[in-house]
């Protein structure tokens, strides 16, 4: 059985753990629940972890139980991982002398007080460190608009950055036992509290400046996670507009450092998510009364070689119904319809009429529809089929 709990506790930890690495920061011998954090053990108290699959971790376990299991399964209280297991757990199985509110307020005091001489302008490079780790992720929530005369495309997403800050470590168990906190964040030097990547858009229509400031959360290691949500317009060359209205548009956002002189390597940790689930799915059920829809299949983030410039490309597949119904399907049917004028005896006066009304139909079809097409210097199927349908309207006229 300990076996079995210590494997179900190894998978358990694979999704708890963090993106980000950083040193060793706790110096207890065994990882213990509690007293890693200055706290007492609630021994008999059934802490809720319902989101926790029964497959990774028993159900109904007390604490004392899950103390058993960190203890025997890391015998090294320094261990990140046992770090990143008992967090999930400290605040239910744990009772401290200190409020969070009071703890979190010293540690406030402590990093970032009179007496303290952090600077938001300087990087935390580490010791003798060449360059410095950001991992980056992205998630696409909607397409916001696109404009291909102007040639821009608003999107709806969130960035997400993680960085270690070795000048914003605490030991919880000298402060009363909170693990993590909040910190202003923000690309303003004026607004924020902390040292925040220099990340914006390279090909961009507004700058990511105008994202929403949201807060920066810091656990005791110095791991600062960074989330903010917003529209992100950037300036683009469409490509595949010529299958109007079967094409596939293709945007590029470019990402990279502000800041040349600074040694920053942006990671991806993983590819670019959709609607904030983390899976390949399309916003079909969501947002289906929109004229584009992303294709995740074909959308995705990359880096370059330095991992200074992040490329994210998005495809979007248009909905070609209403063209279809409203300029293809009936040029084809009036296009048809003028082979009737061969079916009138060329003497009839009606013959010519005829033409002519059907001409003149597939004219005004194409003026009333005209506003729903790009204009652009580029040849479109589209155009050729009602230019076409035109130009045969006229032939059957004339002969």
């Amino acid at each position: 059985m300990h076996m079995l709990r210590t494997s179900l506790l190894s998978a358990l930890l694979a999704i708890l753990l963090s993106g980000s690495a950083s040193a060793d920061i706790l110096a207890t011998d065994t990882c213990d629940l509690c007293i890693m954090f200055g706290g007492t053990l609630k021994e008999d108290t059934y802490p809720e972890y319902d989101h926790i699959p029964e497959e990774m971790l028993p159900k109904n376990l007390t604490c004392a139980e899950l103390a058993d299991i960190f203890s025997s399964a890391f015998p090294d209280g320094s261990d990140k991982m046992c770090y990143d297991a008992v967090i999930e757990f400290h605040y239910e199985c744990c009772e401290f002398e200190t409020s969070t509110n009071q703890c979190e307020q010293a540690v406030h005091s402590s990093l970032l007080g009179d007496d303290s001489d952090y600077s938001v302008d300087v990087v935390p490079l580490p010791l003798n460190g060449k360059q410095f780790n950001v991992g980056v992720g992205m998630e696409y929530f909607a397409l916001t608009s696109i404009d291909i005369v102007a040639g821009t495309a608003e999107i709806f997403m969130s960035i997400q950055m993680t960085w270690n800050d070795e000048r914003l470590r605490w030991d919880p168990n000298e402060f009363g036992g909170c693990f993590n906190t909040l910190f202003r964040a923000s690309l303003d030097l004026e607004l924020t509290n902390i040292w925040v990547p220099p990340f914006d858009l390279l090909n961009r229509d507004a700058s990511l400046d105008n994202l929403p400031d949201a807060y920066g959360i810091v656990n005791s290691r110095g791991d600062v996670f960074w989330s903010r949500f917003g529209s992100v317009k950037a300036l683009c060359f469409f490509q595949g507009l010529e299958r109007f209205p079967f094409d596939k548009l293709r945007c590029q956002f470019f990402f990279f450092s502000t800041a040349s002189n600074i040694p920053i390597k942006y990671n991806i940790p993983r590819n670019l998510t959709f609607l904030g689930t983390g899976e390949d799915a399309s916003e079909d059920e969501i947002r289906r009364y929109q004229e584009f829809s992303i294709v995740p299949e074909k959308s995705g983030i990359e880096g370059n070689e330095d991992s200074s410039l992040l490329t994210c490309t998005f495809v979007f597949k248009r909905s070609s119904r209403f063209y279809v119904l409203k300029i293809i399907i009936p040029t084809i049917l009036f296009t048809f319809l003028t082979f009737g004028s061969f079916l009138l005896d060329q003497r009839v006066g009606e013959r010519l009429g005829f033409g002519v009304s059907i001409l003149l139909v597939i004219v005004a079809q194409a003026i009333l529809t005209s506003d729903t097409l790009p204009v652009t210097r580029e040849r479109l199927w589209i155009n050729v089929l009602t230019q076409g349908s035109q130009y045969f309207s006229i032939l059957v006229v004339v002969e």
